[in-house]
């Protein structure tokens, strides 16, 4: 596989997107079925320049997974070409002010955010461009001249390091901290993050938990779930299976990796279980 992260030379796109990535599969590659990926509470643009891509239960040639909160799956094939553009938790914002509650956890057409013939213009280009670096450089110039970013809240950054801390930090402090109530707190996250600062925490515990998994694999379960600050086993694995489609005993025995994402092989995405 080849796989490329480049992270925007534009400090303002800096400010919104975490990296811009170019993943190609060879034929030195083996998959068998799907390939499944934890959700991260971003929002992710996804080009193909290939084929179409099979995303979940649907074939795409571009996807938009916006405020993802569960595991989605695709079908990788050797000659698949596809870039990303993975927005932080806050990012699609400032894309266009549609508030992030109203496409939390939805794999969309970027139609919303892109015109139709803005996004062949740039998928056409992308595709003659023999270089991966010079792909990078388009894609950036492409959202540069697309986003009006106006003066970033301060407040989101500071409040969603806070919450990916390992150190607890109540929403009450995290209020006073910001100088805002629980009520303008829950508003806030609601209206820039798609979800309630309570939620966007059990997704970053979840993908702590999902990391001490990979890199502690002779703990067991009883032990991790302190580790992770769960309250007890049965919250650790419900909360696992919610957000993962597997319990946590199944993604360590599977062949799980962490690259932008904490990911594993999967025969049938039907088992994916997210009750």
């Amino acid at each position: 596989m080849i796989q490329k992260i480049y992270i925007p030379k534009d400090k303002g796109l800096r400010q919104i997107i975490n990296f811009i990535s170019y993943v190609e599969i060879t034929s030195e590659d083996h998959f068998d079925g799907f390939t499944a990926i934890f959700p991260n509470a971003t929002s992710n643009l996804v080009l193909s320049l290939d084929k179409d891509i099979y995303i979940n239960h649907s074939l795409t040639e571009h996807s938009l997974y916006a405020s993802c909160a569960s595991t989605v799956a695709f079908l990788p094939y050797i000659g698949m070409k596809f870039m990303t553009v993975q927005f932080n938790s806050y990012g699609l914002y400032y894309l266009n002010p549609i508030p992030a509650q109203e496409l939390h956890d939805s794999l969309s057409d970027p139609n919303i955010f892109f015109s139709e013939s803005d996004l062949s213009r740039i998928k056409c280009q992308l595709k003659e461009l023999t270089s991966i670096e010079q792909k990078f450089i388009a894609l950036e110039l492409f959202l540069v001249q697309r986003i009006e970013l106006t003066d970033l809240d301060s407040r989101l950054p500071f409040a969603i390091n806070a919450l990916k801390s390992k150190q607890y930090v109540s929403l009450d402090k995290l209020s006073e901290s910001l100088c805002i109530s629980n009520r303008g707190l829950q508003k806030l996250f609601k209206k820039y993050v798609g979800m309630s600062p309570v939620y966007f925490r059990r997704i970053a515990r979840f993908n702590h938990a999902a990391n001490f998994i990979l890199n502690h694999p002779d703990l067991s379960l009883t032990n991790i779930t302190y580790e992770c600050g769960y309250y007890d086993q049965a919250h650790f694995i419900k909360d696992f299976k919610k957000f993962g489609g597997v319990s946590p005993s199944t993604f360590s025995s599977l062949k799980a990796k962490c690259s932008d994402f904490y990911n594993y092989n999967l025969k049938d995405i039907d088992t994916l279980d997210h009750n």
